[in-house]
């Protein structure tokens, strides 16, 4: 089976069974692309990786509903063409090739989330809505904990979640972070997350994390802890980075230094406190791991696949189940 196929570069597909999603198209090849497969034909919507820079070959199989070409800037002959499309079903790509009539996919394959989760391989969907952010809550044992992925449908606009409670025989406190982030980042990467791009995302996520302590403490820039490709990681080291920074930059003000002095000294006294109060050292070769550790409370630690395999089956499979 082959069919034409739209990459699709932030991530946005439509539900699967039905799920209706309305884009703009600019870029020439796949406008003409659209138009030659006209209303009523299937296309395949895939997600473009822009953290691998290449396609994602699982994704959509939708059916264009409407077509039609709008003018997208007031009182300027600038037109683009507006597609609605109707999200069906899932399906990997064997392969892509681009012909002078546009891109085609081949050796497509249906794949059913659900026959894969019964046969231990679960998958979360990321189609038809969009992670916003997540957070992670421990039982007063730490023990137990309840990891929260919300968001928004993209259809609606209401809020949803997908929830999931794990003990620690299943993953360690400090990797619950880790696994909370590099969900976010997997389905906004790929608009799905399976235990091997949770596995990637978690490499990815622990890395970041680390620089932004190397560089945040090498430069002299704490306001950087925390911040990586899924967004801004919520942990006491950046909660208590904000605070103090802004304490400090109130006091320097006060003192009579213009802003940019102020904020230069603000951020120096931040680090000392951040440093002293967590015990983290300033040394480098140290102190990424430390902050990572003992101050954002994430673990860089690999963990087996059969273990993140468990963790994705406590999650259901999209936010409707």
């Amino acid at each position: 089976m082959e069919t034409f196929a739209l990459p699709i570069t932030n991530g946005v597909l439509p539900r699967i069974n039905g799920g209706n999603m309305t884009g703009l198209f600019l870029e020439p090849y796949f406008s003409k692309m659209l138009l030659k497969a006209g209303k009523g034909r299937e296309i395949f919507l895939f997600p473009m990786s822009l953290e691998d820079r290449e396609f994602y070959p699982v994704g959509v199989m939708a059916r264009i509903e409407e077509l039609w070409i709008e003018r997208v800037v007031p009182n300027k002959n600038i037109v683009g063409l507006f597609a609605r499309v109707s999200g069906m079903e899932r399906y990997k790509a064997g392969g892509f090739e681009f012909h002078d009539e546009g891109l085609v996919a081949y050796n497509l394959e249906r794949i059913d989330l659900t026959e894969l989760r019964e046969s231990g391989y679960p998958v979360i969907c990321g189609a038809g809505w969009r992670p916003a952010g997540g957070y992670t809550t421990f039982g007063s044992d730490r023990k137990s904990m309840e990891i929260t992925i919300y968001g928004w449908e993209y259809e609606t606009g209401k809020k949803v979640a997908i929830v999931a409670r794990l003990s620690r025989e299943e993953i360690e406190p400090q990797q619950a972070h880790t696994v909370e982030h590099a969900i976010i980042r997997s389905l906004k990467n790929y608009a799905l997350c399976t235990p091997k791009t949770l596995r990637v995302c978690m490499q990815r996520e622990a890395e970041e994390l680390k620089w932004s302590v190397e560089v945040g403490i090498a430069h002299k820039l704490p306001e950087v802890f925390g911040v990586t490709g899924s967004g801004v990681c919520g942990n006491p080291m950046t909660r208590m980075t904000s605070i103090y920074l802004g304490e400090e930059l109130r006091k320097q003000l006060k003192k009579g230094l213009d802003i940019f002095e102020s904020l230069s000294e603000a951020r120096k006294k931040t680090l000392s406190r951040i440093t002293q109060d967590l015990d983290i050292s300033t040394e480098r070769g140290v102190r990424a791991l430390q902050g990572l550790k003992k101050g954002m409370f994430h673990d860089d630690s690999p963990v087996e696949m059969r273990n993140l395999k468990k963790i994705l089956m406590r999650f259901p499979q999209d936010p409707w189940h």
